[in-house]
């Protein structure tokens, strides 16, 4: 007795939450209704003052909120009245799926009639041979599906950009412009053009992560080194060793010249020997003597600047050529000073 009871009082709140429901779902479609009125209520306010395209945005936008067959009729006029006819078409075709009223839909059935003999078409034809890997063709910035390729499509007239782009080739674009009425207008897509690829390297370039070769014999070029000056010449002769030879030539002078004048001092000196054998004893050519003494002297002080002049030479010919060796062959190359009390020696270590 008490379960039915409370049953009984637990119907009356299960039916009024119910009957909320339904009146909260009532409001919200008549306020979506009151929305789509007002903006189709304006598209027609907008049709009489002459003012067609913003009369079929306002057809538009109440078709969006609530989608009528009446409001897509309307909306078909309009797109008419713009001259944009296969917008009316369509539109048309969808107040017919919709309609209930015989009127409308006579009205839509009769318009569709007459507008498909007006209707223009553009075809985007794509051939088999034309297709790559990767396609992708636009309409006016619109991705244009693949079903749609090689059929005429109805449009509206005006003015059309058909672009293609496809991995590894260039870019393709084409602009047509279609009729109003009764045009059949085709583009035809055609095979791209392949992007032009790097270039290969030549086969007798060694590739980039191996070292240089040396091809004077020097061997292989580490990594890293740095490349022999652009102003030597190739192999062993560098410039500094060129320089080396020259000042070689000089020192070579040098010693022939302090031999000779070595020798003339020598000589000299025995001509003065032979007017006077003994240097203790009065002779009566004393002073023709000494005049070859003195001439020996300066001969001798001049054979003594040559060698020093040759000597100097020479120690900086041969520094000249081992510091002007190749980058490779310097690296084996030491010079080390020795200096003691009695002599100053560079010894020049390494391979030549």
């Amino acid at each position: 007795m008490h379960d039915r009871l409370e049953r009984a009082l637990r119907r009356p709140w299960i039916a009024a939450i119910s009957i909320s429901c339904v009146l909260a779902h009532t409001a919200a479609v008549r306020a979506q209704s009151a929305e789509a009125e007002a903006l189709f209520s304006e598209g027609d306010a907008l049709m009489k003052q002459g003012k067609v395209a913003e009369a079929c945005d306002a057809f538009e936008a109440s078709n969006r909120i609530e989608t009528r067959a009446g409001t897509l009729i309307r909306l078909g006029e309009c797109r008419e009245k713009n001259h944009q006819l296969a917008s009316a078409w369509s539109a048309y075709k969808d107040a017919l799926t919709r309609v209930k009223d015989a009127k409308k839909k006579a009205i839509a059935t009769g318009r569709i009639s007459q507008l498909e003999a007006k209707l223009s078409y553009l075809t985007v034809a794509v051939p088999d041979p034309n297709r790559v890997d990767g396609l992708a063709l636009t309409r006016n910035g619109q991705p244009f599906d693949p079903a749609l390729w090689n059929r005429p499509v109805p449009v509206n007239g005006g003015e059309y950009v058909i672009a293609g782009t496809a991995p590894g080739y260039e870019e393709w674009k084409a602009t047509v412009t279609v009729p109003n009425e009764a045009g059949k207008i085709s583009v035809e897509v055609p095979r791209f053009k392949e992007l032009a690829r790097s270039a290969t390297p030549p086969a007798d370039r060694p590739p980039a992560d191996r070292p240089p070769v040396d091809r004077v014999g020097l061997g292989t070029q580490p990594p890293g080194e740095p490349a022999r000056d652009q102003g030597d010449l190739p192999g062993r002769w560098t410039t500094r060793r060129k320089v080396a030879l020259g000042v070689s030539g000089v020192a070579v002078a040098g010693v022939a010249a302090g031999i000779v004048l070595g020798t003339q001092a020598k000589a000299k000196q025995d001509d003065a020997h032979a007017v006077c054998p003994e240097a203790g004893t009065p002779c009566a050519g004393a002073d023709q003597a000494q005049a070859l003494l003195k001439a020996g002297q300066r001969r001798a002080l001049g054979a003594n600047v040559a060698f020093g002049v040759a000597g100097a030479t020479a120690i900086a010919a041969g520094v000249l050529w081992f510091t002007g060796a190749p980058e490779r062959s310097r690296r084996r190359v030491a010079i080390v000073p020795s200096i003691t009390p009695d002599t100053t020696t560079i010894t020049f270590l390494g391979r030549f």
